[in-house]
């Protein structure tokens, strides 16, 4: 399962997006996080182009967020407060930083209009100060955002409540006197033995 957000601009400076639900080598559910620079801008199509970039390793970012980063984000949102973090991957320093902003809107109030502040936010990852990619979220895309990461928490503990399951039957199956029941006394007090 994925979300993808596209946000090409006429300057050439937007970036595309991508939230996927993976697994990791454990075979854990984890989020992972795609990002491409725009590549061009044709202004009489008003279209943007990234795949131009695609296999440019300077131009896109890859990264892996953890629950705990997830749970950062979600809190972010819904109090309206910076989220920051820091990934470091081999010769790679990424900083992740989600910034409120406020988006000005019109609203029809009976025959007037009227600007209201809506909560928006702006994701930007920048890997080795120099390298940078941003996308503008919309209050609907932040509200988005937040269901796709809580859908990832819910799969995540599925899937670790079936595995703990699945521990407990191995240990129960390899340790017979688990599921034994206590051998009975007779009103002797000697142990019954079956024969």
């Amino acid at each position: 399962m994925s979300l993808s957000l596209y946000k090409p601009n006429s300057k050439n400076e937007g970036s595309a997006f991508n939230f996927t639900i993976g697994t990791n080598k454990k075979k854990e559910p984890v989020v992972y996080v795609n990002a491409i620079q725009q590549f061009s801008w044709d202004d009489k199509t008003k279209t943007a182009n990234f795949s131009g970039n695609a296999s440019d390793p300077d131009k896109k970012i890859n990264l892996k967020f953890t629950e705990f980063e997830i749970g950062g984000i979600i809190s972010a949102f819904k109090n309206r407060n910076e989220y920051s973090s820091f990934h470091a991957y081999e010769d790679n320093k990424t900083s992740i930083k989600f910034v409120p902003w406020d988006k000005k809107s019109k609203l029809k109030k009976g025959n007037e209009e009227v600007w209201v502040t809506l909560p928006a936010f702006g994701i930007t990852l920048t890997r080795n100060g120099t390298q940078t990619f941003r996308v503008p979220l919309e209050p609907g895309e932040v509200e988005n955002l937040i269901e796709f990461f809580r859908y990832f928490l819910n799969v995540l503990y599925e899937h670790r409540r079936k595995e703990e399951e699945i521990r407990m039957q191995e240990y129960r199956s390899k340790n017979s006197n688990y599921n034994k029941k206590p051998e009975s006394k007779n009103s002797e007090g000697t142990e019954d033995v079956p024969f």
